[in-house]
């Protein structure tokens, strides 16, 4: 029997709505907004989580410097943190994809495309690929709580095929 041809997803804007079910996307200008010292400085309050188990007490912060990937994602690994929120704040940024497995490396992928002022609190456990620069070498911060000796804070699983993830050009 010839093997059967990939997925192909074609990745979405990011909104806060469609990624409410798998963790939250916070930016300037979203949540309770005011302004502070004089009216020099507009303050966002962002309604991002930061859940973690108490196994996890540890916060950690991470940078990735990430090249561009060419259009056209191959999946085949993806990643949870099943005791901890992971948080992506994009430094240095045009566009990065973030791709979710709702259910789990078996099921369907949902993809979106967001952009340098956008950052994504992963919720625990939410399989998802790792970050993934679009349009230009990017850097990043993350933070997660972890285990004092790092162990169960990730867990990675291969996908049963790879899943090809397109995006709009910039």
């Amino acid at each position: 029997m010839p093997p059967s041809a990939p997925l192909v997803v074609q990745a979405r804007p990011l909104t806060a709505e469609d990624f409410a079910p798998y963790g939250s996307v916070a930016r300037p200008g979203a949540g309770a907004v005011k302004a502070i010292r004089d009216g020099q400085v507009r303050l966002s309050k962002s309604p991002a989580g930061f859940e973690h188990a108490a196994g996890a007490p540890r916060l950690a912060l991470d940078f990735y410097e990430v090249a561009a990937t060419a259009p056209r994602l191959s999946a085949q690994q993806v990643e949870r943190h099943p005791l901890s929120t992971q948080m992506f704040s994009p430094m240095r940024a045009t566009r990065w994809l973030v791709a979710v497995w709702p259910d789990g490396p078996d099921g369907q992928v949902e993809a979106f495309v967001a952009g340098p002022e956008e950052v994504v609190t992963y919720d625990p456990g939410v399989w998802h690929h790792g970050v993934v620069a679009l349009d230009s070498t990017a850097t990043f911060t993350s933070l997660m709580f972890k285990t004092p000796d790092g162990q169960g804070d990730t867990e990675f699983a291969a996908l049963p095929a790879p899943v090809l993830i397109d995006w709009p050009a910039a």
